[in-house]
């Protein structure tokens, strides 16, 4: 067996993953065409992201960072004793999106929706964007981390060109366990035809409880591909990339492209944001827009006869 030498052991899902050259390995870098929209959609379509160390600036970072953490403090999810900037978890432990925190932050939102961000997407769609108004602002305890998917079935009911952004809010080392991308996952035709269709805030009507916890603005499934990154792996026949990440990387990707995160086996809380765009000329997920998106709540639920 070759392994991957970059990496020491990585987990996810509590399992450690396959350390094959052929099952792991490293993102590939693409801002060396940063400036090259037809090359960066070639790499997009091949290999399923584009990762660009480096293409925001770095203290804008760090300075969204400091806000967003003293208020993460103020909540006792970052223990108020301490630096915010170290990510000391505190009592509270919940990993909620934190939607409501990503709006109240000034330094967030200039960093994530102007300058850069606008002008990366407005290169690559060759028009006007816009981008939902709901952020996933994501400060993640020590423990596991997301499971795999794709956010297809999350935010299907508009254009399937949406583009997700991952933004790491400060430093983010193998232990702190940040974005894994299963490498060319956006080209499974069956997928595309199967569980990209699928929508989490569908439900059958004639299901009595799944018609409770629709209304109660609950989740039937969590629209995970599957609970287990290795075997998923291994049965698809690709391989997971990832790697260290410093403030003021991007990554960005298609929500046919499947994901999850590593597990967080640091001592900190490990920050990072997702967000989405899309040319404003196409229709839009209305869950994700508007003063107050209705996001998973019992307004978005839609009822099926199965």
């Amino acid at each position: 067996m070759v392994t991957s030498t970059a990496f020491p052991p990585l987990r996810a899902q509590d399992q450690t993953l396959d350390p094959d050259a052929t099952a792991l390995g490293e993102l590939r870098r693409s801002d060396d065409v940063v400036d090259t929209p037809a090359e960066l959609w070639r790499r997009m379509e091949e290999d399923g992201y584009l990762y660009l160390p480096g293409y925001l600036d770095r203290e804008e970072v760090l300075a969204a960072r400091r806000d967003v953490m003293t208020r993460l403090a103020a909540e006792g999810l970052v223990a108020p004793d301490t630096d915010p900037m170290d990510g000391v978890p505190g009592p509270a432990g919940s990993n909620r999106v934190l939607d409501d925190v990503a709006q109240a932050s000034a330094p967030l939102r200039r960093l994530l929706y102007s300058g850069a961000m606008v002008r990366l997407y407005e290169r690559l769609f060759g028009e006007e964007v816009r981008h939902f108004d709901f952020t996933w602002l994501r400060g993640i305890r020590p423990g596991r981390g997301t499971a795999p998917h794709g956010d297809s079935v999350f935010m299907n009911r508009g254009t399937p060109n949406l583009l997700t952004a991952w933004v790491p809010l400060g430093d983010v080392d193998l232990r702190l366990g940040g974005l894994m991308l299963l490498e060319k996952s956006n080209q499974l035709e069956e997928f595309r035809r199967g569980y990209h269709t699928r929508d989490v805030d569908a439900y059958c009507e004639n299901d009595e409880e799944a018609a409770e916890l629709a209304k109660a603005g609950r989740w039937g499934w969590n629209g995970v591909v599957s609970p287990d990154p290795v075997q998923l792996r291994a049965d698809l026949g690709l391989r997971w990339v990832t790697g260290e990440y410093r403030a003021g990387d991007v990554v960005t990707f298609p929500m046919y492209t499947l994901h999850a995160s590593l597990d967080n086996t640091s001592d900190r809380v490990r920050l990072s944001c997702d967000l989405r765009y899309q040319r404003a000329s196409e229709p839009v997920d209305s869950r994700w827009v508007g003063a107050s998106p209705t996001a998973h709540g019992s307004a978005s639920k839609r009822g099926l006869i199965c």
